[in-house]
């Protein structure tokens, strides 16, 4: 499958590199786990994920979630790129193999926490969970939010779809998420990241009612023209980037990847 996904990048390269717009943006990079032990796209070596960060800070990419925000809402065009990290789900591999490597180089990342798998409540993952997954503990939570490096954002509660759940359940949700962060955090996320990427109208109107931001998936560069906080696009990297699909996706190509991605989730009705 690797295999399979590294060709079509291949051929999807060189019609990015012929249509690309040369307008900077800000690269919001998703990630999810980071220890190779499973064979999924979204389970990276640990080496792969330190070459791809020590990349990012030898070129001085990397921004903070709340910078980025600020740099898009001024509406200004940006003198060149950013990077903004984020990692979904709250698995306990960032706080032993991501959150040393952010100190080590000072980079800021965001975490998107589903509280349902920090409560061991809820699954991230289609199915049960594979031995040895875990998720992060409040504990660590506490000490990545205190450590100045991490932004512990809201990944939901139970890592529903949103779509086409009815608002009550949306809200519902979000308040046991909330209750949650508030009991053992002290705060509530200004930020949140949709679970499975997906929305509707219903969704997006709660959403927008209870936090500054919300994040999506779907591939593309954010640019500061028409940029909505409340829809922030955000690039997936996989197992399969290795590290030159990785540097295309920084410099905002691949976006048909996740286009694609999408026609063949919708073709299969998932």
């Amino acid at each position: 499958m690797i295999l399979v996904r590294q060709a079509v990048k291949g051929l999807l390269l060189p019609l990015a590199l012929a249509t690309r717009g040369r307008r900077p943006g800000v690269t919001f990079l998703i990630y999810h786990r980071a220890t190779g032990d499973l064979r999924t796209e979204i389970d990276l070596s640990p080496g792969v994920l330190a070459r791809q960060l020590r990349h990012l800070a030898g070129r001085g990419l990397v921004v903070g979630l709340e910078d980025a925000l600020e740099l898009l809402r001024r509406a200004e065009p940006l003198g060149r790129g950013r990077v903004v990290l984020t990692f979904d789900d709250g698995y306990a591999d960032f706080h032993t193999n991501v959150f040393p490597l952010l100190v080590q180089l000072a980079l800021p990342a965001t975490v998107y926490v589903t509280t349902g798998f920090v409560e061991g409540e809820h699954s991230p993952l289609s199915g049960r969970l594979p031995a040895g997954v875990r998720p992060l503990t409040w504990e660590m939570l506490r000490e990545l939010h205190a450590s100045g490096f991490v932004t512990v954002g809201a990944h939901s509660h139970a890592h529903r779809d949103y779509l086409g759940l009815a608002e009550r359940a949306v809200e519902e949700d979000i308040d046991r998420s909330s209750e949650l962060f508030e009991r053992h955090l002290g705060f509530v996320p200004r930020h949140f990241a949709y679970p499975r990427a997906r929305y509707d109208a219903v969704a997006e109107a709660v959403v927008r009612r209870r936090y500054d931001s919300a994040a999506m998936g779907g591939g593309a560069r954010a640019v500061p023209a028409g940029f909505d906080p409340h829809r922030i696009p955000r690039v997936p990297i996989r197992r399969s980037d290795g590290m030159f699909f990785f540097r295309a996706k920084v410099r905002g190509l691949l976006g048909a990847e996740e286009r694609l991605a999408a026609l063949a989730r919708a073709a299969l009705g998932r």
